[in-house]
């Protein structure tokens, strides 16, 4: 069948080389990589693209943390704006209940002097006491 062997491995090789240059045209004509191509691989334009992109990628990156930064800072503000107000609000509430249970206490230290003078009774601390003993 086969006059030598390097017929035998002659063949194949023709086979493999002419598969090889096929694949080679089919990739660079048909399926839209031609040539221009790969002059601008070895000028370096598809590198300086690809940074160019890359460059526009961190860009927006760094806006879009930027921006929610900013919206998480201006949500504590308001966070912290509220919940100053409701202090404040709780605190004026304290000072009229306050004003009032002092109201009433001297209310009814007045009643109970008013009931020892009717009855004859003093009591024999005197003012400073008095003072003494309603701070502390």
């Amino acid at each position: 069948m086969f006059a030598n062997l390097s017929d035998v491995i002659k063949i194949p090789a023709a086979l493999l080389i002419g598969m090889a240059i096929s694949a080679i045209v089919l990739l660079f004509f048909y399926e839209g990589l031609h040539l221009p191509l790969i002059g601008q691989l070895i000028n370096g334009r598809v590198a300086n693209a690809a940074a160019a992109a890359r460059e526009g990628y961190v860009s927006l990156a760094e806006k879009t943390t930027a921006e929610a930064k900013a919206a998480e800072m201006e949500r504590q503000r308001n966070a912290a704006s509220q919940a100053l107000t409701e202090a404040a609000k709780r605190q004026v509430a304290d000072e009229i209940a306050q004003q009032a249970k002092d109201a009433e206490t001297d209310v009814a230290i007045a009643d109970y002097e008013k009931k020892l003078a009717a009855a004859n009774r003093e009591c024999l601390a005197d003012p400073a006491d008095v003072d003494f003993l309603l701070k502390h």
